[in-house]
């Protein structure tokens, strides 16, 4: 059985608090958003320069561009893999919560969750924390707590 999942609202809300409460993750979030900041530090704004940059010097920009952005996509990766291992480890905690909102999300019925297969259910767990709402959720998260 394949389930499609829906977007992230802004009622999911109050789900995930319950969920990030129960994960205390508070000092997690903090590194992982210092760093962020600390490397966006770094880049100097292409309208705050006097002159125009030769050809060269735009090829270096644009290369830097490119390795910072993967930097902060890999720093990111490995955030959602090490908040995914926290939901794991603590799935006693969360499972009444991890079911309701897959349940909500794809638009089942809570019994229907807890008996999917073990492939289905964490190939379920996996896209959610894929969602791109979730790392805009994370982010709002993260500047609140500083």
């Amino acid at each position: 059985m394949t389930l499609e999942m829906r977007e992230l609202k802004g009622d999911d809300l109050f789900t995930l608090l319950s969920i990030v409460g129960k994960l205390d993750i508070k000092e997690d979030f903090i590194a992982l958003f210092e760093q962020n900041t600390a490397s966006a530090e770094k880049v100097v704004p292409m309208d705050h320069q006097n002159k125009k940059p030769t050809k060269a010097e735009l090829g270096k920009q644009e290369e830097t561009r490119i390795k910072e952005e993967k930097e902060a996509e890999k720093r990111g990766m490995e955030a959602m893999a090490g908040l995914l291992q926290k939901v794991l480890m603590n799935a006693g905690k969360l499972k009444k919560d991890i079911n309701s909102l897959l349940s909500d999300l794809t638009n089942t019925n809570l019994k229907e969750i807890e008996s999917l297969g073990l492939k289905e259910y964490t190939g379920l767990i996996i896209a959610l924390f894929k969602k791109p709402e979730l790392a805009d959720f994370f982010s709002s998260i993260a500047s609140l707590l500083q």
